[in-house]
C-alpha cells in the first residue's frame, strides 16, 4: 500500500475497528482487544484527537470520525473498490455506494473510487427495464453467471449497552433490519436492491426477479448454511447460476 500520513500508533488502533466493522469502542475494550496498558490507548487518542470522536462519560465511547478520507483510503488500501487499481490518495476521494441510504452509522456504505470511476452507477433497482429481443437461432452463444445470496438479519442498535451500561437486558428494546444481498463476484462487493420507494428489498425473489429482466434464466440454485459474524447471526445463503443468450459479436 503507498504511504499514509496516519501515525502507526493510530493505524494500529484503526487495524481494530475496520477488523470489527467500526463498532465504537471503551477505552477498556481498545486496550484489551490491543493488550495494551489501558493509559497507553488513552495517550495515544489524546495526542491524536482529529481521528476520534469521544461520547459519553461513564464509560466513554470512542469512535472513529466519519468525515476524514484518509481512514477510508486506509482501508481500501489506497485502492479503487470499482476498478480496483491502487491509486496515490491524492487521485482518489469518498463516495456513497448507494446515496439514499446517508446512515451516520453505515461504514460500508462509503467506498474509495478514483476520479476515472466516481459517477459509476452502483446502485440495483428492483424496476430494471427488460433488454430488447432476443437473439435469433444461430446469432448467439450462451453465456453464464454466478452469484452468491445472502440474507441479513442484525440489529439496527447493537451497542445499547455500551451508551447505556445501567440497563438491565430486559429493558433494552433492540431493533434489526432483514433483506437479502447478492455478490457478482466481480470485485464490487456485496448489494442490495431497492425498490421504486428507495427501500431495501426483503425478499429472496425480487433479487432473482431483477436478474430475470435483465434476460438471465436461473439453472441452479443451490443453499448451504455459514455461520456469520454475530451481526449476521448465520442465516442461509445460496449459491445461482444463470445463463442467457448474447449476441455473437458483429451481429
Amino acid at each position: 500500500m503507498l504511504k499514509t500520513t496516519i501515525p502507526k500508533s493510530i493505524q494500529e488502533i484503526i487495524n481494530e475497528y475496520i477488523s470489527s466493522h467500526f463498532r465504537p469502542f471503551t477505552y477498556k475494550l481498545l486496550s484489551e482487544r490491543l493488550r495494551l496498558d489501558p493509559n497507553t490507548i488513552v495517550q495515544r487518542i489524546n495526542r491524536n484527537p482529529e481521528y476520534f470522536k469521544i461520547e459519553g462519560d461513564r464509560p466513554k465511547i470512542i469512535k472513529l470520525k466519519k468525515d476524514l478520507e484518509e481512514i477510508y483510503f486506509y482501508r481500501d488500501k489506497n485502492t479503487c473498490q470499482i476498478c480496483q487499481k491502487e491509486k496515490d490518495p491524492i487521485e482518489l476521494l469518498i463516495r456513497f455506494k448507494d446515496p439514499n441510504l446517508k446512515d451516520e452509522e453505515n461504514w460500508e456504505n462509503i467506498i474509495t473510487t478514483c476520479q476515472k470511476c466516481k459517477d459509476i452507477n452502483l446502485i440495483k433497482k428492483l424496476s430494471t427495464k427488460e433488454e430488447g429481443e432476443l437473439p435469433g437461432p444461430g446469432n448467439f452463444i450462451w453465456e453464464y453467471k454466478e452469484i452468491e445470496i445472502r440474507e441479513i438479519f442484525k440489529q439496527i442498535n447493537p451497542y445499547m449497552k455500551l451508551y447505556f451500561p445501567e440497563l438491565k437486558e430486559s429493558e433494552i428494546e433492540y431493533k434489526y433490519e432483514h433483506y437479502h444481498e447478492f455478490n457478482e463476484r466481480n470485485g464490487q462487493g456485496w448489494f442490495h436492491i431497492i425498490d421504486d420507494n428507495n427501500k431495501r428489498c426483503e425478499n429472496l425473489s425480487d433479487i432473482l426477479n431483477f436478474f430475470g429482466k435483465q434476460g438471465w434464466e436461473l439453472i441452479q440454485m443451490k443453499e448451504y448454511t455459514t455461520e456469520y459474524e454475530a451481526e449476521n447471526l448465520g442465516l442461509d445463503d445460496y449459491h445461482c447460476i444463470f445463463k442467457r443468450k448474447k449476441n455473437l459479436e458483429g451481429d
